[in-house]
């Protein structure tokens, strides 16, 4: 960890706790970015390329990430939009496709920048808790079905794989989720960065590839930052809808102008879409290890227990005993010198619950495990 700490020192998950906490909160990874990707960006620094980026850095990377849709997930993703992060690409969308006042429906627990986002907007945050059934969590689709139908409700923000319970929804989900916006006319907004981030064995299927009417408008925001470790480059994409009322609305947005991607970024993210799928699969490789050791050590635990993960490289945990006037987040790190994700900020009012970024090596995880078993020792 000293070696990680050492390099990383501008890093908010590496530089926001004192020396003697682990930190395991923010969602990036400890790896280092593929090297052959950023070489990519170190050039145009080199050169003093570092201007308004050129339309032939939009349109490679386009084309990088046709490919990799093609080879990962059978898709043809539609044309993009480039803009500088994810949650930049969510607000214009909220706002450029829904009525000021109107609901966008969000299934908690849930990234908490996607309640701020709706509030921003001065939109309608319509809440869709989901279900936790043997370690997992699934969604309610009858309160879904009922919340679409109230007639304030325009949009649903729909993360998957879902940040923060690693689920990945079923066909058979996102076909019910298609069903009902069919029905309501509703737009779904999907947030597919964590796409690539799967468990050995699992398939992502990506919202616009359904056969539904509301797969036709929905919009798919996605991002290499997550994938390739590169958040601090700024390069994220909206995906344009095929339906082509939908696309007008959105294209003539003035909000699109008010985020761009680095030329940085872009080169960055299209190299690492040409070319660094080993690497991605080293990774995955090493954060499936890193669940494993996890839900070893704590299966059958009396007092904290994990959901079962299937994609992103979270977790999302829950202490079934704690001490008065204390939440799990400060707990830990009172007690066990841990930095979590705290569960309030993602699932407002449930303060036993925790989330963990396990994208680390394993000596961290080791570590991780040894501070939350110190904390769990004085209980």
């Amino acid at each position: 960890m000293a070696a990680v700490r050492a390099r990383r020192v501008h890093s908010v998950k590496w530089q926001r706790y004192p020396l003697d906490v682990v930190p395991a909160w923010v969602a990036d990874m400890d790896f280092p970015p593929p090297a052959q990707a950023l070489e990519s960006g170190i050039e145009l620094l080199r050169n003093g390329d570092t201007g308004y980026p050129s339309s032939d850095l939009g349109s490679s990377y386009e084309a990088a990430y046709q490919m990799w849709c093609k080879e990962s997930f059978g898709t043809q993703p539609h044309p993009l939009r480039t803009v500088a992060d994810v949650v930049a690409a969510l607000r214009i969308v909220v706002m450029a496709v829904t009525d000021p006042g109107a609901g966008v429906i969000v299934l908690t627990p849930s990234y908490p920048p996607f309640f701020s986002v709706v509030k921003d907007a001065q939109r309608e945050l319509m809440e869709v808790p989901m279900s936790k059934v043997d370690q997992q969590y699934r969604i309610d689709l009858e309160r879904l079905s009922t919340t679409a139908a109230d007639p304030r409700a325009q949009a649903m923000i729909l993360c998957n794989p879902q940040n923060p319970t690693g689920r990945i929804f079923t066909r058979s989900e996102l076909a019910a989720i298609a069903t009902i916006a069919d029905r309501e006319h509703l737009t779904v907004i999907a947030d597919e960065i964590h796409q690539d981030l799967l468990s050995h064995g699992s398939t992502h299927i990506p919202f616009a590839s359904l056969e539904n009417e509301s797969a036709s408008r929905a919009i798919v925001l996605s991002s290499p930052s997550k994938s390739f470790n590169i958040a601090g480059l700024k390069v994220a994409h909206i995906e344009l809808p095929s339906d082509r009322a939908q696309r007008a609305r959105l294209k003539a947005s003035p909000l699109l102008a008010l985020s761009q991607a680095t030329p940085i970024g872009l080169a960055v993210g299209a190299e690492a879409y040409e070319t660094q799928r080993s690497w991605l699969d080293e990774v995955r490789h090493v954060i499936d290890d890193n669940f494993t050791v996890m839900e070893k050590s704590y299966a059958n635990h009396e007092l904290v227990s994990f959901t079962h993960r299937e994609g992103t490289y979270l977790l999302w945990g829950e202490l079934h005993r704690l001490p008065e006037n204390q939440s799990a987040y400060e707990f830990l790190l009172d007690r066990g010198r841990l930095g979590v994700g705290a569960g309030e900020d993602y699932l407002p009012g449930a303060p036993q619950f925790f989330r963990l970024n396990l994208a680390a090596w394993p000596s961290t995880i080791t570590a991780i495990i040894e501070r939350i078993n110190d904390a769990l020792g004085t209980l």
